[in-house]
């Protein structure tokens, strides 16, 4: 069973054909992001030295290509002449929207494709058919980064893609995993066709094979990882197709056959997905050395490197929907927090106020989210790690990315224990978390619900404390304006039960709990419905705080 992410979602049940519109947009607002990042894993572009050709009416190309009335030599030529002036086009207009589609919708995809199933198309006494070839796949590549109705229109090419990814032409086998990487980045469909035409089975082979060329290994690896990212994707045709051994063979540091760094990176991410997928796999990679693997890695990683491992060392500490850890878990849970080990020096590092890259921080303050959820051992690791004073900071004076979830990690921690809540507030962070019920995210208003619950409930003099730093009208706010009813619901249970009628008069002060004992029971009547709390986070959300899905957000390379 896959292990659901703990984001709270918005539940309000939507037309079928708007939740396809939104998310093709969601889609191309996707790759537009990613482009000025990860270009060249997008759109192959003309070398510099390459002059662009004088272009002709693209009605007059598609009718070029498509003629096949002669077999001569001359007309082979122009046919070829064209297949470069199309990709010169495609590269050229790259940020041309409308030229892309004029090009794109003139019905010369077909054509390309008949061309690629074809045997040495176009080739003379100069050229090979694998020179056509090229060209094609260049353009097809193209083709496919563009919106969903573009990449659909190469998915006939895939089994033929397969084909020259498994042949003895290295550049056609390159050219031919960025393009299946550029289809499978596009939407859920597309992967699960690719996953059903044995693309993992044929990527997964180039990337064991330790001579293939490090373009060839790289452009496998990032489509690889664009296949797991789908939210119904299984690892198992990742694990069936010897994902396991790969890594154990070629993710070391000191192998022989070791994969070069921005390959690693590419792996990474895509065990940044296999981590959040069925436990049973997740175990499997755990038992075959997944964090010794990582730690070397990740202990002088760069930020593009960084960024997934977090993700994945994330995910590997996430406890399950109800809570509970399993045993498997903790030895390796255990093994990242081992005093010889690199994570918290360097999860330390990159909470710094003045550590760089917000997003790492992010990312961190999510890690330590999961980990403060496990158990009060965990818990007092950290603390001793001294990262409770880095998140007071960043939640004071951090961007809304890194406070979103710095929020879930101290209120994870503050339900540890009364001991422990105590620590979080002496930081002065309540008058935040009251200043979080009119954020415009469900899941955040959440968390500032629960942490203040928790302040009621288990500080000693709680209610007073709520109520001097505005938490009344805070409350009531949520109360009578949010549009979301268990929201809304939760918030007014709270006032009328610490802020009634009696309030003053009859009302006990909050008694304090025992150390060692939960703050806030689990799932009380003031907990956000069953429905609603740990399934999946609404397209466009943000999801944030406690749980595997990370994986889900937008990655940081992609921003």
């Amino acid at each position: 069973m896959t292990r659901a992410s703990l984001k709270k979602h918005d539940s309000a049940v939507e037309s079928r054909a708007l939740k396809a519109r939104r998310e093709r947009v969601a889609t191309q607002v996707r790759k537009d992001k990613r482009r000025q990042a990860v270009q060249t894993k997008r759109r192959r572009l003309m070398s510099t030295d390459e002059a662009p050709r004088a272009s002709r009416d693209i009605a007059e190309l598609v009718r070029v290509l498509a003629d096949t009335s002669s077999a001569s030599i001359d007309s082979h030529q122009e046919r070829f002449d064209v297949l470069r002036e199309v990709r010169v086009l495609l590269s050229a207009h790259e940020h041309d929207y409308e030229a892309v589609e004029k090009i794109i919708e003139s019905g010369i995809v077909p054509i390309m494709v008949n061309l690629l199933n074809s045997a040495s198309p176009l080739a003379s006494a100069t050229r090979t058919g694998g020179e056509v070839y090229r060209e094609i796949l260049w353009c097809l590549t193209n083709i496919a980064s563009g919106q969903y109705e573009h990449t659909k229109l190469v998915l006939p090419a895939v089994p033929r893609l397969l084909q020259f990814l498994d042949g003895a032409n290295a550049t056609l086998a390159e050219h031919a995993a960025w393009a299946l990487g550029n289809i499978a980045a596009d939407c859920d469909e597309f992967r699960q066709q690719l996953i059903a035409s044995g693309a993992v089975a044929a990527l997964t082979a180039q990337l064991a094979n330790p001579a293939a060329e490090p373009e060839l290994a790289k452009n496998c690896a990032w489509a690889l990882s664009n296949i797991a990212r789908g939210h119904e994707t299984s690892a198992k045709a990742f694990v069936d197709a010897g994902i396991v051994a790969v890594l154990a063979s070629r993710l070391p540091v000191d192998s022989a056959h070791a994969f070069a760094v921005d390959t690693v990176v590419e792996v990474a991410w895509l065990l940044s997905f296999l981590t959040a997928r069925e436990e049973q796999y997740l175990q499997l990679l755990l038992a075959s050395g997944l964090v010794p693997l990582l730690l070397p890695h990740f202990a002088d990683a760069s930020e593009l490197l960084a960024t997934p491992i977090l993700r994945v060392f994330g995910n590997v500490c996430c406890g399950a929907a109800d809570h509970h850890t399993d045993e498997w878990q903790l030895p390796h849970v255990h093994a990242l927090l081992q005093a010889d080990s690199p994570f918290l020096p360097r999860l330390h590092a990159f909470l710094q106020p003045d550590g760089g890259a917000a997003h790492l921080a992010a990312e961190s303050a999510w890690v330590v989210s999961n980990l403060a959820a496990l158990d009060a051992r965990v818990v007092d690791v950290l603390l001793d790690a001294q990262l409770l004073p880095l998140l007071a900071q960043q939640f004071h004076g951090g961007s809304f990315e890194v406070r979103r979830e710095v929020a879930f990690a101290l209120a994870n921690v503050a339900l540890t224990s009364a001991a422990h809540l105590a620590q979080v507030l002496a930081c002065d962070v309540l008058a935040g978390f009251l200043q979080l019920l009119a954020a415009a995210d469900v899941a955040l208003v959440g968390n500032a619900l629960r942490f203040l619950e928790n302040v009621l409930r288990a500080a000693p003099r709680g209610v007073h404390l709520v109520e001097v730093n505005g938490g009344i009208d805070a409350l009531e706010r949520v109360q009578f304006e949010s549009s979301e009813e268990h929201l809304a619901a939760w918030a007014a249970a709270l006032v009328n039960e610490f802020y009634g009628e009696n309030y003053g008069v009859n009302s006990p002060p909050s008694a304090p709990v025992a150390v060692g004992e939960r703050a806030v029971p689990p799932l009380s009547v003031l907990q956000p419905p069953p429905e609603f709390a740990f399934g999946a986070v609404a397209a466009g959300a943000s999801p944030g705080g406690r749980g595997r899905g990370a994986h889900m957000t937008t990655p940081a390379w992609k921003k």
